[in-house]
């Protein structure tokens, strides 16, 4: 770990735990005989997480004509990649402590949103492993959480660095010596996530600066495009403009459809509301 990192995480009194379900179904995702039974097991022993699941299954989102009353059935219904993300931002949204200056909702909304347009951006360019680059989406931004936690003062200094115009990860260079995603990164090995996961994280800030490429840190990063353009008033001038395009070249997707993409995702829901509730 590099200093600077190092000094980040001596500061914070009490890192975030993650659930061991959570591990466990990040460890399984690639598996294709994945057991039902034993992944509802290992999600009802964690039983405050289990309920809040079985809620957001229950809730208008998802439509169902009868109640479910378990995280099996659950499972039978809806499929594993919608429990299997419910779990996941629950069990990740309780390891996180209040903060003043960050909404914590609308942190896993915009979050949730770049996670499910990264999944969309992946099974377009064909990539094969759309559920971790979701995952990656996810919590790639964790990385922030831990800056407020353990570098309030220079927390502050790059958010009004950002309000006037600098990048976000040059202000965190100059401000702490590295960026949100090598802080986020370095959560994940502590966690002992799946290396692959780690790597996607570490590098979808900026893709095009190393010198092996990952497409998937390219989907996340394109992804958090999108997800940010949401909140802009600008134009499609404009937004074309400053589009990763390197990125969404890379990935072997074509230049003359980037609006009707976004446009489509875009209109997609992420089926988090009442899940942090």
């Amino acid at each position: 770990m590099q200093p600077a990192l190092e000094l980040l995480f001596s500061h914070i009194d009490d890192i975030p735990r993650v659930p061991e379900v959570v591990k466990t179904l990040l460890d399984q995702v690639s598996d294709p005989d994945i057991d039902f039974k034993a992944v509802a097991s290992n999600i009802e022993k964690e039983q405050v997480l289990a309920i809040k699941v079985l809620r957001n299954v229950n809730s208008a989102h998802f439509g169902l004509r009868k109640r479910v009353s378990s995280i099996q059935e659950a499972l039978t219904i809806l499929g594993m990649h919608e429990i299997r993300k419910l779990v996941i931002v629950t069990g990740l949204a309780e390891t996180l402590p209040y903060l003043p200056n960050i909404d914590l909702n609308d942190f896993w909304q915009d979050s949730f949103r770049t996670a499910s347009y990264a999944k969309w951006i992946a099974e377009q360019a064909q990539l094969g492993h759309s559920e971790m680059i979701f995952t990656a989406g996810l919590i790639y931004d964790l990385g922030t959480i831990l800056i407020h936690l353990g570098e309030p003062d220079a927390a502050s200094d790059i958010t009004e660095a950002v309000y006037q115009g600098q990048d976000r990860l040059d202000s965190e260079r100059q401000y702490l010596g590295f960026t949100s995603h090598e802080a986020c990164a370095e959560l994940c090995r502590q966690w002992q996530f799946p290396e692959e996961l780690i790597n996607t994280v570490e590098k979808s800030g900026e893709p095009m600066a190393y010198s092996q490429l990952s497409l998937s840190a390219c989907a996340v990063h394109v992804a958090r495009y999108v997800s940010q353009s949401t909140y802009s008033d600008e134009g499609e001038d404009v937004l074309l403009q400053t589009f990763p395009m390197q990125e969404w070249q890379k990935l072997g997707l074509d230049k003359n459809s980037i609006l009707s993409s976004m446009a489509t995702m875009s209109k997609s829901e992420t089926g988090l509301d009442g899940l942090l509730d």
